[in-house]
């Protein structure tokens, strides 16, 4: 999309009164801005501790067909999920903790198929968690179960056992193995909780040697669990984060996330405890172009404004799944040709990029500046946890026409120049997201820009991506051309894949792995089920 620049009335009553004005480009710049909103960075507010940006691998085989592409474009995906100044930049990568049974659209591994045979090769999210890490050390690992093998419920189909115990234990001592830290861990996707098993956990976690690791609860939709957390001490000192789904509405547009009368939310934002969107994400309205991106917009801005949530997580990271499966479409990218290496990278990747390139895990909101702009859209401010810099993202999903943001900088935070980068969510044109548009150098700490609708914005003081040496930027590998698989396909086994499970093959439902065959020489295919619950 062409942009142009102008010199807008506000930009000549700036020169006259000392402030600095700028016209952001859009599809629009010649409409002039009618309404303006004033906003007060000061680094002396007060606001929460950000958790951080990221997404989730699992609730059903979606990062499956990832382990099968060509190295040359495997290697470009990851670094666009997780390469700092490079794409999406994710923050945490929350883990399916495989189960052997279909969670949604297939089946993840066990590591522990029966009870005390512990595999730690099993499935790929170990694979996909260390190259998360190996491009991003800082990323924090989060685990959760949406289902088990049938011993761990003890003869019910029911995770919260105390076979679920030792299960989770070596679960945590297979993440050693592969030299991960896992920093968060939940409890049954979307299953509600057992406050009993909740306080068994956090003290089996510490007599093991765990207690750094953050138990969230309760990884479903609602916020009833802050009740019982706020009417019995033991089972809150348990838990560590309230992570809710969906906080603003499952497959909606997410222009709000609070309901003012839902008491146990306002419960959960009284009780001191952080809280995390922890599952998150819209579906997508058109499979090549939108990915939900701008309901993201909204929501990244909206958990904190609304209901003081201070991570978002998306489902799911990738759609790296056959086409003919139920959430095909949905992520941040498409990867489901792996035969060709042909991708797609979404919108929804840059809408995360302008938060996650310019902040960090540790650095905190500042409510005085986090807020909703006058003309419609949104803004929240973080600053620096070790410097005096600060990033500022606003979106303006909601707008119908240009408006303009005053901004007067205070507290100790910088008043040096201020890098505009932007990502017109209404364009289908790649080349309109993550664009680095200019930099403003404030007059006496104040400046002023005009906004146009349909955008994201970040105005930030940092040079480089916070705790790296890299500069922002934005990737620009390219897939090459989609083609069909060659046809008849065969598989005899005897080549090792990325994974236990044979290339390409894609589980449904229940453990399937390449063992020696049993009564022949040779590699077989084999499937291990045992108890209900494991291959239903």
């Amino acid at each position: 999309m062409p942009r142009s620049r102008h010199i807008s009335l506000l930009t000549a009553l700036a020169l006259l009164i000392g402030a600095t004005a700028t016209t952001l480009a859009g599809p629009s710049p010649a409409t002039a801005a009618t309404t303006a909103t004033s906003i007060t960075v000061d680094g002396t507010s007060p606001g929460r501790i950000f958790d951080g940006v990221g997404a989730i691998s699992g609730g059903g085989g979606n990062s499956r067909l990832l382990t099968d592409y060509p190295p040359a474009q495997q290697h470009q995906l990851l670094d666009y999920l997780f390469k700092p100044g490079y794409g999406a930049n994710l923050q945490i990568l929350k883990i399916e903790i495989g189960g052997d049974t279909n969670s949604t659209d297939g089946a993840e591994a066990s590591h522990e198929h029966t009870k005390g045979q512990v595999d730690c090769d099993q499935g790929y999210e170990w694979w996909l968690a260390a190259q998360a890490k190996a491009r991003n050390p800082d990323l924090k690992i989060y685990g959760l179960s949406w289902g088990a093998p049938g011993w761990v419920g003890e003869g019910s189909n029911n995770f919260f056992t105390d076979s679920a115990y030792p299960y989770l234990l070596d679960w945590l001592g297979c993440a050693k193995k592969h030299n991960l830290n896992v920093d968060y861990l939940g409890g049954w996707n979307e299953h509600g909780y057992s406050k009993s098993w909740y306080e068994g956990l956090r003290s089996t976690l510490n007599a093991r040697g765990y207690s750094k690791i953050k138990i969230v609860a309760d990884d479903s939709f609602g916020w009833g669990v802050a009740d019982d957390m706020a009417a019995d001490p033991t089972f809150n000192a348990a838990v560590d984060v309230i992570g809710v789904h969906y906080p603003c509405g499952y497959g909606s547009a997410f222009t709000s996330c609070r309901n003012t009368s839902d008491k146990s939310q306002t419960t959960a934002i009284n009780s001191g405890k952080p809280l995390s969107a922890s599952e998150n994400g819209s579906e997508s309205t058109d499979g090549t172009t939108s990915f939900g991106a701008a309901p993201v917009a909204r929501a990244l801005n909206r958990d904190y404004i609304d209901g003081r949530m201070t991570s978002y997580i998306n489902w799911p990271l990738i759609a790296a799944l056959y086409p003919n499966l139920n959430f095909n479409d949905q992520g941040m990218s498409i990867a489901n040709q792996p035969w060709s290496g042909n991708y797609h990278i979404g919108k929804t990747t840059w809408v995360i990029a302008q938060t996650t390139q310019f902040t960090a895990p540790g650095w905190r909101y500042l409510d005085s500046a986090s807020n909703y702009l006058a003309g419609g859209g949104s803004y929240t401010t973080l600053r620096s946890s070790r410097s005096s810099d600060y990033s500022t993202i606003l979106e303006t999903m909601d707008a119908t026409a240009a408006q303009t943001v005053n901004v007067k900088v205070a507290g100790g935070l910088s008043t040096g120049t201020v890098h505009v980068w932007a990502t017109s969510v209404s364009s289908i044109n790649p080349s309109d997201y993550f664009v680095h548009q200019q930099d403003i150098k404030p007059s006496g700490g104040s400046y002023s820009l005009t906004v146009q609708p349909g955008y994201v914005y970040t105005l930030t003081t940092v040079k480089t991506v916070p705790g790296t040496g890299r500069a922002p930027g934005k990737g620009t590998a390219t897939p090459p051309a989609a083609g069909n698989l060659a046809l008849p396909y065969s598989d005899n086994f005897e080549t090792p894949a990325t994974t236990t499970s044979p290339k390409y093959f894609s589980d449904m439902n229940g453990a399937f792995a390449t063992k020696p065959c049993s009564g022949r020489a040779g590699t077989c295919l084999q499937q291990h089920c045992l108890q209900y619950s494991s291959c239903r």
